[in-house]
């Protein structure tokens, strides 16, 4: 089925909406671990990255962190080793995406110590080389209200980034996150780079039929925690001023 580029998005709408209505029985059947496989497949590809990142999106959703925490490494070792083989801006905005719904969902510090645990200072160049010059890149208003959330998390949550080794970075990401609030999204590509939007391909619905109810649907995962980012952003750091002054 999955060998079918026709069927991929289908099949990943309905095991979205199977860990969206049945989590636990993702967990009590033993699931969990196919599931990753399929993430794993999709991940490694230019053509479907964003479908891996749905998939695993919806597992950081709705399944519980506890149950998470032993695939968390190799989860991210993963999408590291995607990035640092093979990069392209659409991976780099998916990545951002996750990382901050990670952070939103979980807490900024969770996302740092996963990342610097793989390899020491490590959230310090994914916010130099990732969160600095590409999250401006990040298009749909859901998406840049996902990074808004999660980067005011890491922002105000991850004490790591007040080191001292930190702190430049810190003011960086700030900067990051009000220009995301203020200025016009940056749509640039680098001229070697020519994506297909699979799901605006002309002809390409012909490849299967496309159902209702098999849409991608557009869901805000915050919708009732950060209905405003940018008053989060100044409570968060309103109360993270008074931790340390």
């Amino acid at each position: 089925l999955w060998e079918k580029q026709g069927n991929v998005p289908p099949l990943v709408r309905l095991l979205q909406a199977f860990i969206r209505l049945s989590p636990q029985t993702v967990l009590t059947q033993d699931k969990l671990m196919p599931l990753l496989g399929v993430f794993q497949k999709l991940i490694a590809s230019k053509l479907n990255d964003h479908e891996g990142f749905y998939l695993l999106s919806a597992l950081v959703e709705h399944i519980e962190i506890a149950r998470l925490n032993e695939h968390l490494k190799s989860i991210f070792v993963i999408l590291f080793q995607r990035l640092q083989s093979s990069k392209t801006t659409k991976y780099v905005k998916g990545l951002l995406v996750f990382f901050c719904l990670f952070s939103g969902k979980h807490g900024g510090s969770t996302l740092v110590d996963i990342v610097d645990g793989i390899q020491p200072k490590l959230f310090g160049m994914v916010i130099e080389r990732l969160f600095v010059p590409d999250a401006q890149k990040v298009s749909g208003s859901i998406e840049r209200k996902i990074c808004a959330v999660g980067m005011t998390r890491i922002l105000t949550e991850a004490t790591t980034l007040l080191a001292e080794h930190y702190v430049k970075l810190w003011l960086r990401l700030l900067q990051c996150l009000i220009e995301l609030f203020e200025l016009p999204q940056d749509d640039s590509v680098p001229e070697d780079e020519h994506f297909i939007e699979i799901e605006d391909t002309p002809g390409y619905q012909a490849a299967y039929s496309q159902l209702v109810f098999a849409g991608k649907q557009e869901q805000d995962p915050f919708q009732n925690e950060f209905q405003q980012p940018k008053a989060q952003l100044a409570k968060s750091l309103h109360a993270l001023s008074l931790k340390h002054p």
